[in-house]
Protein backbone atom coordinates (compact mmCIF):
# COMPACT_ATOMS: atom_id res chain seq x y z
CA UNK A 1 0.00 0.00 0.00
CA UNK A 2 0.86 3.54 -0.46
CA UNK A 3 2.49 4.92 2.45
CA UNK A 4 5.04 5.03 5.49
CA UNK A 5 5.51 2.94 8.35
CA UNK A 6 7.31 4.39 10.90
CA UNK A 7 8.76 1.63 13.16
CA UNK A 8 10.75 2.25 16.40
CA UNK A 9 12.55 -0.86 17.49
CA UNK A 10 13.10 0.01 21.72
CA UNK A 11 14.77 -2.00 24.67
CA UNK A 12 14.10 -0.23 28.08
CA UNK A 13 13.16 3.05 26.22
CA UNK A 14 10.67 4.75 28.51
CA UNK A 15 13.76 7.40 29.35
CA UNK A 16 14.19 8.06 25.95
CA UNK A 17 11.50 7.55 23.86
CA UNK A 18 9.33 10.78 24.83
CA UNK A 19 11.16 12.91 22.47
CA UNK A 20 10.54 10.83 19.55
CA UNK A 21 7.24 9.86 20.05
CA UNK A 22 6.00 14.28 20.45
CA UNK A 23 8.25 14.81 16.69
CA UNK A 24 6.20 12.31 15.35
CA UNK A 25 3.04 13.78 16.51
CA UNK A 26 4.12 16.72 15.60
CA UNK A 27 4.72 15.59 11.99
CA UNK A 28 3.59 17.89 8.87
CA UNK A 29 1.54 15.28 6.97
CA UNK A 30 0.43 15.39 3.66
CA UNK A 31 -2.61 14.29 2.42
CA UNK A 32 -1.31 12.48 -0.28
CA UNK A 33 -0.01 9.45 1.38
CA UNK A 34 -0.72 7.24 4.42
CA UNK A 35 0.95 6.83 7.83
CA UNK A 36 1.21 4.47 10.90
CA UNK A 37 3.85 4.00 13.93
CA UNK A 38 4.88 0.42 14.91
CA UNK A 39 6.58 0.55 18.26
CA UNK A 40 8.60 -3.20 18.41
CA UNK A 41 9.18 -3.96 21.67
CA UNK A 42 12.43 -6.02 22.17
CA UNK A 43 12.48 -7.75 25.63
CA UNK A 44 12.06 -4.64 27.64
CA UNK A 45 11.71 -4.68 31.46
CA UNK A 46 10.64 -1.42 32.45
CA UNK A 47 7.89 0.89 31.51
CA UNK A 48 8.04 1.46 27.91
CA UNK A 49 4.60 -0.18 26.99
CA UNK A 50 2.61 1.55 29.17
CA UNK A 51 4.73 4.93 28.74
CA UNK A 52 3.74 4.69 24.88
CA UNK A 53 0.40 3.82 25.29
CA UNK A 54 -0.39 7.27 27.76
CA UNK A 55 1.99 9.60 25.18
CA UNK A 56 0.00 8.09 22.37
CA UNK A 57 -3.18 8.18 23.49
CA UNK A 58 -4.56 10.60 21.54
CA UNK A 59 -2.65 9.67 18.39
CA UNK A 60 -3.79 11.25 15.09
CA UNK A 61 -1.57 8.52 13.72
CA UNK A 62 -2.45 4.89 13.90
CA UNK A 63 -0.18 2.94 15.98
CA UNK A 64 0.53 -0.97 17.38
CA UNK A 65 2.65 -2.07 20.01
CA UNK A 66 4.37 -5.06 19.21
CA UNK A 67 7.02 -7.60 21.10
CA UNK A 68 9.63 -9.09 19.42
CA UNK A 69 11.48 -11.86 22.40
CA UNK A 70 14.71 -12.84 20.33
CA UNK A 71 16.99 -10.22 21.90
CA UNK A 72 18.68 -7.99 18.70
CA UNK A 73 18.04 -4.89 16.99
CA UNK A 74 17.72 -6.81 13.65
CA UNK A 75 15.09 -9.29 14.42
CA UNK A 76 13.34 -6.24 16.00
CA UNK A 77 13.34 -4.53 12.70
CA UNK A 78 12.55 -7.38 10.75
CA UNK A 79 9.14 -8.07 12.83
CA UNK A 80 8.64 -4.77 12.22
CA UNK A 81 8.60 -5.10 8.20
CA UNK A 82 6.70 -8.70 8.43
CA UNK A 83 4.05 -6.55 10.31
CA UNK A 84 4.08 -3.22 7.99
CA UNK A 85 0.88 -2.37 5.82
CA UNK A 86 2.90 0.03 3.94
CA UNK A 87 5.58 -0.10 1.12
CA UNK A 88 8.35 2.19 2.83
CA UNK A 89 9.70 1.35 6.42
CA UNK A 90 11.51 4.30 8.52
CA UNK A 91 13.79 2.87 11.54
CA UNK A 92 13.37 5.62 13.73
CA UNK A 93 15.24 4.85 16.67
CA UNK A 94 13.99 5.71 20.29
CA UNK A 95 16.35 8.49 20.73
CA UNK A 96 16.07 9.97 17.35
CA UNK A 97 13.92 13.35 16.71
CA UNK A 98 12.39 13.82 13.39
CA UNK A 99 12.28 17.59 11.82
CA UNK A 100 8.51 18.09 11.20
CA UNK A 101 8.66 17.77 7.22
CA UNK A 102 10.21 14.26 7.10
CA UNK A 103 7.91 12.76 5.63
CA UNK A 104 7.21 15.21 2.86
CA UNK A 105 10.28 14.94 1.96
CA UNK A 106 10.73 11.63 2.22
CA UNK A 107 7.58 10.40 0.33
CA UNK A 108 8.53 13.17 -2.38
CA UNK A 109 11.67 10.99 -3.09
CA UNK A 110 9.82 7.75 -3.39
CA UNK A 111 7.65 9.06 -5.76
CA UNK A 112 10.61 10.52 -7.76
CA UNK A 113 12.69 7.90 -8.13
CA UNK A 114 11.25 4.09 -8.84
CA UNK A 115 14.61 2.24 -8.52
CA UNK A 116 15.66 3.79 -4.85
CA UNK A 117 15.77 0.98 -2.09
CA UNK A 118 16.75 3.11 0.92
CA UNK A 119 16.75 6.49 1.79
CA UNK A 120 18.90 8.08 4.44
CA UNK A 121 19.49 11.80 5.98
CA UNK A 122 21.27 13.86 7.67
CA UNK A 123 21.53 12.98 11.85
CA UNK A 124 22.17 16.31 13.90
CA UNK A 125 23.47 15.92 17.12
CA UNK A 126 21.30 17.00 20.20
CA UNK A 127 23.65 16.77 23.31
CA UNK A 128 21.96 16.41 26.70
CA UNK A 129 25.54 17.33 28.62
CA UNK A 130 28.71 19.41 27.39
CA UNK A 131 29.98 17.71 24.71
CA UNK A 132 33.94 16.53 24.61
CA UNK A 133 36.08 18.38 23.15
CA UNK A 134 36.96 15.21 20.84
CA UNK A 135 33.61 14.95 19.47
CA UNK A 136 33.83 16.74 16.26
CA UNK A 137 36.93 14.51 15.26
CA UNK A 138 34.62 11.11 15.94
CA UNK A 139 31.41 12.20 15.43
CA UNK A 140 30.57 9.94 12.13
CA UNK A 141 30.38 6.69 14.45
CA UNK A 142 27.19 8.32 16.30
CA UNK A 143 25.05 8.35 13.04
CA UNK A 144 25.08 12.00 12.69
CA UNK A 145 26.33 14.15 9.82
CA UNK A 146 26.69 13.90 5.95
CA UNK A 147 26.33 10.78 4.86
CA UNK A 148 27.69 11.83 1.10
CA UNK A 149 29.31 13.74 -0.66
CA UNK A 150 25.84 15.33 -2.80
CA UNK A 151 22.59 14.60 -2.58
CA UNK A 152 21.49 11.66 -4.57
CA UNK A 153 21.92 8.16 -5.70
CA UNK A 154 24.91 7.12 -3.95
CA UNK A 155 27.85 4.71 -5.40
CA UNK A 156 27.09 0.72 -5.36
CA UNK A 157 28.49 -0.80 -2.37
CA UNK A 158 28.37 2.01 -0.08
CA UNK A 159 25.66 2.20 2.77
CA UNK A 160 23.38 4.46 5.13
CA UNK A 161 23.30 4.62 8.73
CA UNK A 162 20.58 3.26 10.67
CA UNK A 163 19.24 5.96 12.49
CA UNK A 164 16.05 7.65 10.37
CA UNK A 165 16.48 4.58 7.49
CA UNK A 166 13.75 4.24 5.10
CA UNK A 167 13.75 1.03 3.23
CA UNK A 168 11.68 -0.69 0.81
CA UNK A 169 9.67 -3.40 2.07
CA UNK A 170 9.25 -5.14 -0.67
CA UNK A 171 12.63 -6.76 -1.10
CA UNK A 172 13.28 -7.93 2.22
CA UNK A 173 10.03 -9.05 2.70
CA UNK A 174 11.40 -11.34 -0.35
CA UNK A 175 14.65 -12.25 0.95
CA UNK A 176 12.18 -13.58 4.32
CA UNK A 177 9.73 -15.31 2.20
CA UNK A 178 12.67 -17.24 0.35
CA UNK A 179 14.21 -18.27 4.31
CA UNK A 180 17.23 -15.63 3.75
CA UNK A 181 18.61 -15.68 7.26
CA UNK A 182 20.65 -12.20 7.84
CA UNK A 183 24.42 -12.92 9.42
CA UNK A 184 24.00 -9.84 11.49
CA UNK A 185 22.48 -9.64 15.14
CA UNK A 186 22.78 -5.53 15.50
CA UNK A 187 22.85 -4.28 18.91
CA UNK A 188 21.05 -6.95 21.53
CA UNK A 189 20.52 -5.12 25.24
CA UNK A 190 23.28 -3.36 25.99
CA UNK A 191 25.87 -4.63 24.20
CA UNK A 192 27.51 -2.80 21.36
CA UNK A 193 27.47 -4.77 18.41
CA UNK A 194 26.20 -3.44 15.28
CA UNK A 195 26.07 -4.06 11.34
CA UNK A 196 22.57 -4.87 10.77
CA UNK A 197 21.77 -1.47 8.54
CA UNK A 198 24.55 -2.09 6.52
CA UNK A 199 23.74 -5.27 5.72
CA UNK A 200 19.83 -4.25 4.78
CA UNK A 201 21.59 -1.77 2.45
CA UNK A 202 23.76 -4.58 0.86
CA UNK A 203 20.76 -6.36 0.90
CA UNK A 204 18.69 -3.84 -1.44
CA UNK A 205 21.74 -3.53 -3.59
CA UNK A 206 21.83 -6.55 -4.31
CA UNK A 207 18.20 -7.16 -5.03
CA UNK A 208 18.89 -4.33 -8.29
CA UNK A 209 18.04 -1.18 -6.09
CA UNK A 210 19.94 2.00 -5.07
CA UNK A 211 20.30 3.83 -2.14
CA UNK A 212 19.47 7.61 -1.85
CA UNK A 213 20.90 10.11 0.42
CA UNK A 214 19.05 13.86 0.81
CA UNK A 215 20.49 16.09 3.40
CA UNK A 216 16.94 17.89 3.52
CA UNK A 217 15.81 14.85 5.43
CA UNK A 218 17.26 16.35 8.82
CA UNK A 219 16.72 14.69 12.48
CA UNK A 220 18.51 15.42 15.80
CA UNK A 221 20.11 12.50 17.25
CA UNK A 222 20.20 12.71 21.52
CA UNK A 223 23.21 12.29 22.94
CA UNK A 224 23.20 12.45 26.96
CA UNK A 225 26.47 12.39 29.43
CA UNK A 226 27.33 8.46 29.63
CA UNK A 227 27.35 8.52 25.46
CA UNK A 228 29.90 11.26 25.43
CA UNK A 229 32.95 9.40 27.04
CA UNK A 230 35.86 8.25 25.89
CA UNK A 231 35.02 4.97 27.78
CA UNK A 232 31.69 4.93 25.86
CA UNK A 233 33.61 5.44 22.47
CA UNK A 234 35.91 2.71 22.57
CA UNK A 235 33.35 0.46 22.85
CA UNK A 236 31.16 1.95 20.12
CA UNK A 237 34.11 1.65 17.90
CA UNK A 238 34.85 -2.32 19.31
CA UNK A 239 31.17 -2.98 18.48
CA UNK A 240 31.29 -1.62 15.28
CA UNK A 241 34.86 -3.43 14.44
CA UNK A 242 33.63 -6.62 15.55
CA UNK A 243 31.07 -6.95 12.61
CA UNK A 244 33.55 -6.93 9.80
CA UNK A 245 34.48 -10.11 9.64
CA UNK A 246 30.97 -11.79 9.23
CA UNK A 247 30.20 -8.47 6.59
CA UNK A 248 33.57 -9.45 4.02
CA UNK A 249 31.13 -11.76 1.92
CA UNK A 250 29.53 -8.42 0.81
CA UNK A 251 32.42 -6.18 0.68
CA UNK A 252 34.12 -9.50 -1.32
CA UNK A 253 30.98 -9.07 -3.96
CA UNK A 254 30.53 -5.34 -4.19
CA UNK A 255 34.44 -5.10 -4.57
CA UNK A 256 35.56 -7.83 -6.51
CA UNK A 257 32.82 -9.18 -7.85
CA UNK A 258 33.80 -13.08 -8.24
CA UNK A 259 31.79 -15.83 -7.76
CA UNK A 260 34.16 -18.36 -6.92
CA UNK A 261 33.95 -20.15 -3.26
CA UNK A 262 37.08 -20.85 -2.92
CA UNK A 263 38.83 -17.36 -4.15
CA UNK A 264 36.24 -16.12 -1.40
CA UNK A 265 37.96 -17.87 1.48
CA UNK A 266 41.48 -17.12 0.02
CA UNK A 267 40.24 -13.47 0.02
CA UNK A 268 39.37 -13.83 3.43
CA UNK A 269 42.17 -15.98 4.84
CA UNK A 270 44.21 -13.04 3.24
CA UNK A 271 42.39 -10.43 5.23
CA UNK A 272 42.79 -12.20 8.56
CA UNK A 273 46.53 -12.52 8.28
CA UNK A 274 46.61 -9.03 7.37
CA UNK A 275 44.48 -8.05 10.29
CA UNK A 276 46.95 -9.75 12.70
CA UNK A 277 50.32 -8.29 11.04
CA UNK A 278 48.83 -4.73 11.63
CA UNK A 279 47.72 -5.50 14.97
CA UNK A 280 51.27 -6.76 16.00
CA UNK A 281 52.73 -3.47 14.45
CA UNK A 282 50.14 -1.45 15.69
CA UNK A 283 50.53 -3.04 19.37
CA UNK A 284 53.76 -2.37 19.94
CA UNK A 285 53.81 1.17 18.31
CA UNK A 286 50.81 1.88 20.71
CA UNK A 287 53.76 0.23 23.83
CA UNK A 288 55.86 2.52 22.67
CA UNK A 289 54.07 6.01 21.97
CA UNK A 290 50.83 5.72 24.13
CA UNK A 291 48.99 8.48 24.96
CA UNK A 292 44.79 8.92 26.25
CA UNK A 293 43.85 8.45 22.17
CA UNK A 294 46.46 6.27 20.80
CA UNK A 295 45.02 3.29 22.31
CA UNK A 296 41.66 3.58 20.21
CA UNK A 297 43.51 2.17 16.82
CA UNK A 298 44.65 -0.82 18.83
CA UNK A 299 40.70 -1.54 20.12
CA UNK A 300 39.66 -1.56 16.76
CA UNK A 301 42.29 -3.39 15.21
CA UNK A 302 41.87 -5.85 18.20
CA UNK A 303 38.04 -6.23 17.48
CA UNK A 304 38.64 -6.60 13.64
CA UNK A 305 41.20 -9.72 14.30
CA UNK A 306 38.99 -11.36 16.26
CA UNK A 307 35.90 -11.01 14.13
CA UNK A 308 37.75 -12.53 11.66
CA UNK A 309 39.27 -15.16 13.28
CA UNK A 310 35.95 -16.83 15.13
CA UNK A 311 33.69 -15.89 11.42
CA UNK A 312 35.29 -17.89 9.12
CA UNK A 313 32.82 -20.90 8.49
CA UNK A 314 30.10 -18.78 9.51
CA UNK A 315 30.90 -16.02 6.40
CA UNK A 316 31.54 -18.63 4.09
CA UNK A 317 28.66 -20.10 4.54
CA UNK A 318 26.67 -16.42 4.34
CA UNK A 319 28.54 -16.10 1.26
CA UNK A 320 27.33 -19.28 -0.43
CA UNK A 321 23.83 -18.39 0.62
CA UNK A 322 24.22 -15.00 -0.85
CA UNK A 323 25.23 -17.02 -4.12
CA UNK A 324 22.35 -19.65 -4.00
CA UNK A 325 19.55 -16.32 -3.12
CA UNK A 326 21.00 -13.97 -5.49
CA UNK A 327 22.38 -16.13 -8.61
CA UNK A 328 23.52 -14.80 -11.65
CA UNK A 329 23.77 -11.27 -9.88
CA UNK A 330 26.54 -12.44 -7.48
Amino acid sequence: MNGISIVICTYNGSKRIHDTLKSILNLYLNQSFSVELIILNNNSNDDTISFCNNVLVNSFIPFRILDEFKPGLNNARIKGISNAIFDWVLFCDDDNILDENYLNVLFEIINSNSQVGAIGGYGIPFFLAQPPEWFSNFSSSYAVGPQAPLNGIMEKGTSLYGACLAIKKKPILNLINKNFISIMTDRIGEKFSSGGDLEFCYLIQLSGLSLYYDDRLTFRHKLDSSRLTWEYYKKLKAGIASGVGLLEPYHYIFKKNHSNNFSFLVYYIIKLFKSLLVLTFVSIKTKLYLNSKSDIGLIILKSKSVSYCVNLLRSYMHYKQIKKTFGAIV
